[in-house]
């Protein structure tokens, strides 16, 4: 198994591509994970699900990303709960979806908070506690970064961020025995696809059933990412057998980038 034994932090992970990592780590062989959320009610939901997933310790700690209080607890509190660190994998939940013009400089200021500050906030912590050498992060991006979806201005905006914050942390980290990664996910069957599948549909004037088709068009595969596949790749960047991967952005888009590097 990939990362028997393992001990894994994943943030934001009460749904969606967070609950679908968390799942492929208990299904990968590890030995505890920690799942979070601000959601209470849907995090308690999520540690009961995970907890009939392999044969690890499931701990649920509830944390608002947006508070650096919490997003640091978060990661002290799972290092106590399973007694060490040996990856973190950071997600977000997603940000307010809509163009320039339909947002709020409100928006822009909560936003930054969720999808910058918080990984810096979270990528300090996980430098402090995580296993040397060893450890990793793996950093939950998105497709925007490399090819602007005008539709989701905050996240083509803020989460560029992320490909700084991993060229540092991949140097600086690395000389103390740790890696740090990231992956692009494009479309994936997620609550947030089903959102965009609405929003396409009522802003064209067309079926959902179209809607759809016509978001999966420009993918090679020809069909959106099941979220286990998104997790697979993320199992594979924090285990072993890519310890000498560092620095790496991966996109798991079926195809769909049209960029050569």
């Amino acid at each position: 198994m990939l990362v028997e034994g393992y001990r894994v932090l994943v943030t934001a992970s009460s749904r969606g591509l967070g609950k679908a990592i968390a799942r492929g780590f208990l299904e990968g062989g590890a030995a505890a994970v920690t799942i979070s959320s601000r959601d209470r009610t849907a995090l308690d939901a999520a540690a009961k699900e995970l907890s009939r997933v392999g044969s690890g310790s499931v701990y649920a700690v509830p944390a608002d990303l947006t508070v650096r209080e919490q997003a640091e607890g978060l990661v002290d509190r799972a290092h106590d709960l399973m007694g060490g660190l040996d990856s973190v994998v950071y997600v977000t939940g997603p940000p307010k979806a809509g163009r320039l013009l339909e947002l709020s400089p409100d928006d822009w200021e909560y936003a930054s908070r969720l999808l910058v500050l918080s990984a810096v906030w979270i990528t300090y912590r996980a430098i402090d506690r995580l296993r040397r050498p060893g450890g990793s992060i793996v950093y939950m991006s998105s497709t925007s970064i490399a090819e602007a979806n005008l539709d989701l201005a905050l996240s083509t905006v803020l989460r560029t961020s992320l490909a700084g914050l991993l060229r540092v942390v991949s140097h600086e980290a690395g000389a103390l025995g740790l890696r740090a990664n990231m992956v692009l996910p494009g479309l994936a069957r997620t609550d947030r696809m089903e959102a965009l599948v609405r929003r396409t549909a009522r802003s064209r004037g067309i079926s959902e059933e179209e809607a759809e088709r016509a978001l999966t068009s420009g993918i090679p595969l020809g069909r959106a990412a099941d979220p286990s596949e998104v997790a697979s790749v993320v199992v594979f960047l924090a285990s072993d057998a890519a310890r000498y991967v560092n620095g790496a952005t991966v996109a798991v888009d079926g195809g769909s980038m049209l960029r050569i590097l």
